[in-house]
Protein backbone atom coordinates (compact mmCIF):
# COMPACT_ATOMS: atom_id res chain seq x y z
CA UNK A 1 0.00 0.00 0.00
CA UNK A 2 1.02 3.71 -0.23
CA UNK A 3 0.56 6.58 1.78
CA UNK A 4 -2.76 8.54 1.32
CA UNK A 5 -3.21 12.59 1.48
CA UNK A 6 -6.45 13.30 2.21
CA UNK A 7 -7.89 16.99 3.07
CA UNK A 8 -10.73 17.05 5.79
CA UNK A 9 -13.42 19.64 6.19
CA UNK A 10 -14.89 20.45 9.99
CA UNK A 11 -17.98 21.99 8.89
CA UNK A 12 -19.91 23.09 12.18
CA UNK A 13 -23.22 24.00 13.39
CA UNK A 14 -23.15 24.88 17.13
CA UNK A 15 -22.20 21.37 18.64
CA UNK A 16 -22.69 19.43 15.37
CA UNK A 17 -19.86 18.87 13.01
CA UNK A 18 -21.08 17.79 9.17
CA UNK A 19 -20.50 14.12 8.48
CA UNK A 20 -20.41 11.31 5.97
CA UNK A 21 -21.83 7.88 6.85
CA UNK A 22 -19.42 5.03 5.52
CA UNK A 23 -20.92 1.44 6.01
CA UNK A 24 -19.18 -1.45 5.05
CA UNK A 25 -20.67 -4.82 4.30
CA UNK A 26 -20.49 -7.42 7.11
CA UNK A 27 -18.92 -4.55 9.50
CA UNK A 28 -21.68 -3.71 12.04
CA UNK A 29 -19.52 -0.48 13.12
CA UNK A 30 -20.76 2.41 11.35
CA UNK A 31 -17.88 5.25 10.40
CA UNK A 32 -18.05 8.65 10.15
CA UNK A 33 -15.43 10.79 8.38
CA UNK A 34 -15.75 14.92 7.17
CA UNK A 35 -15.83 15.84 4.26
CA UNK A 36 -13.68 15.96 1.81
CA UNK A 37 -10.76 13.65 -0.39
CA UNK A 38 -7.68 12.29 -1.87
CA UNK A 39 -5.10 15.01 -2.76
CA UNK A 40 -4.26 15.06 -6.34
CA UNK A 41 -0.69 14.95 -7.75
CA UNK A 42 0.40 18.82 -8.47
CA UNK A 43 -2.74 20.40 -6.01
CA UNK A 44 -2.21 21.26 -2.24
CA UNK A 45 -4.41 20.42 0.85
CA UNK A 46 -6.32 23.78 0.43
CA UNK A 47 -7.09 23.15 -2.99
CA UNK A 48 -8.04 19.88 -2.71
CA UNK A 49 -10.47 20.90 0.38
CA UNK A 50 -12.10 23.60 -1.81
CA UNK A 51 -12.38 20.78 -4.96
CA UNK A 52 -13.91 18.25 -2.92
CA UNK A 53 -16.70 19.77 -1.53
CA UNK A 54 -17.72 21.55 -4.58
CA UNK A 55 -17.62 17.97 -6.09
CA UNK A 56 -18.91 16.07 -3.56
CA UNK A 57 -21.45 18.68 -2.26
CA UNK A 58 -21.75 21.60 -4.58
CA UNK A 59 -20.86 24.05 -2.27
CA UNK A 60 -18.36 26.54 -2.23
CA UNK A 61 -16.68 27.23 1.59
CA UNK A 62 -15.52 30.42 2.94
CA UNK A 63 -11.37 30.63 2.92
CA UNK A 64 -10.55 27.08 5.21
CA UNK A 65 -7.98 27.47 8.04
CA UNK A 66 -5.40 24.49 8.83
CA UNK A 67 -6.21 23.14 12.02
CA UNK A 68 -4.01 20.16 12.60
CA UNK A 69 -2.13 17.33 10.43
CA UNK A 70 -2.60 13.89 11.76
CA UNK A 71 -0.43 11.29 10.14
CA UNK A 72 -2.97 7.63 11.07
CA UNK A 73 -1.27 4.58 10.25
CA UNK A 74 -4.37 2.09 10.98
CA UNK A 75 -5.83 -1.61 10.42
CA UNK A 76 -7.75 -2.95 7.81
CA UNK A 77 -8.55 -6.24 8.50
CA UNK A 78 -5.17 -7.62 7.92
CA UNK A 79 -3.81 -5.04 5.75
CA UNK A 80 -2.10 -1.96 7.23
CA UNK A 81 -3.43 1.64 6.07
CA UNK A 82 -1.34 5.01 6.13
CA UNK A 83 -2.73 8.66 5.68
CA UNK A 84 -2.07 11.90 6.17
CA UNK A 85 -4.74 14.06 7.04
CA UNK A 86 -4.76 17.80 7.09
CA UNK A 87 -8.41 19.29 9.02
CA UNK A 88 -9.30 22.11 8.06
CA UNK A 89 -11.86 24.40 9.75
CA UNK A 90 -14.56 25.55 7.02
CA UNK A 91 -17.84 26.87 6.48
CA UNK A 92 -20.16 27.23 3.87
CA UNK A 93 -20.37 30.80 1.87
CA UNK A 94 -24.11 29.55 1.44
CA UNK A 95 -25.52 30.37 5.27
CA UNK A 96 -28.57 28.67 4.27
CA UNK A 97 -27.13 25.40 3.50
CA UNK A 98 -26.40 24.81 7.87
CA UNK A 99 -30.81 24.56 7.84
CA UNK A 100 -30.55 21.38 6.29
CA UNK A 101 -30.37 18.19 8.79
CA UNK A 102 -28.63 15.96 5.93
CA UNK A 103 -26.74 15.85 2.94
CA UNK A 104 -26.76 13.49 -0.23
CA UNK A 105 -23.04 13.66 -1.63
CA UNK A 106 -21.25 12.17 -4.27
CA UNK A 107 -17.87 10.40 -4.07
CA UNK A 108 -17.47 9.51 -7.88
CA UNK A 109 -20.74 7.75 -9.14
CA UNK A 110 -21.47 6.41 -5.07
CA UNK A 111 -23.89 8.26 -3.45
CA UNK A 112 -23.35 8.59 0.46
CA UNK A 113 -25.45 11.00 3.03
CA UNK A 114 -23.76 13.39 5.02
CA UNK A 115 -25.16 14.25 8.81
CA UNK A 116 -24.77 16.44 11.48
CA UNK A 117 -23.97 15.18 14.37
CA UNK A 118 -22.63 16.18 18.29
CA UNK A 119 -18.69 15.83 18.61
CA UNK A 120 -20.02 14.18 22.09
CA UNK A 121 -22.14 11.85 20.16
CA UNK A 122 -18.54 9.91 19.11
CA UNK A 123 -17.16 10.45 22.69
CA UNK A 124 -19.43 7.47 24.14
CA UNK A 125 -18.27 3.68 24.36
CA UNK A 126 -20.16 2.56 21.45
CA UNK A 127 -18.48 -0.40 19.80
CA UNK A 128 -20.73 0.65 16.64
CA UNK A 129 -19.76 4.15 15.87
CA UNK A 130 -16.51 5.41 15.35
CA UNK A 131 -15.20 8.72 14.29
CA UNK A 132 -12.18 8.76 11.87
CA UNK A 133 -9.45 9.50 10.95
CA UNK A 134 -8.39 7.82 14.67
CA UNK A 135 -7.23 11.05 16.66
CA UNK A 136 -9.93 13.52 15.01
CA UNK A 137 -11.72 12.90 18.03
CA UNK A 138 -9.24 13.99 20.90
CA UNK A 139 -8.23 17.49 18.79
CA UNK A 140 -12.16 18.49 18.33
CA UNK A 141 -12.63 17.46 21.92
CA UNK A 142 -9.75 19.79 23.00
CA UNK A 143 -10.95 23.52 23.89
CA UNK A 144 -7.99 25.36 22.67
CA UNK A 145 -6.58 24.76 19.32
CA UNK A 146 -4.34 27.31 19.57
CA UNK A 147 -1.15 25.55 18.13
CA UNK A 148 -2.10 25.93 14.85
CA UNK A 149 -1.05 23.04 12.73
CA UNK A 150 0.26 20.83 15.06
CA UNK A 151 0.87 17.33 13.59
CA UNK A 152 -0.54 14.35 15.81
CA UNK A 153 1.08 10.90 15.10
CA UNK A 154 -1.78 8.20 15.50
CA UNK A 155 -1.36 4.32 15.38
CA UNK A 156 -4.00 1.89 15.95
CA UNK A 157 -2.31 -1.29 14.34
Amino acid sequence: MKIRSVSLAILRKEDRILVQEINFPDISTTFYRPIGGTIEFGENSKKTLIRELKEELDQEIEEPRLISVIENIFGIEDELGHEIDFIYEASFIDKSQYNQEEFVGLEGSIRYKAVWKPITYFSTTMDDVKLVPDGLLDLLLEKELENGAMVRHIRTK
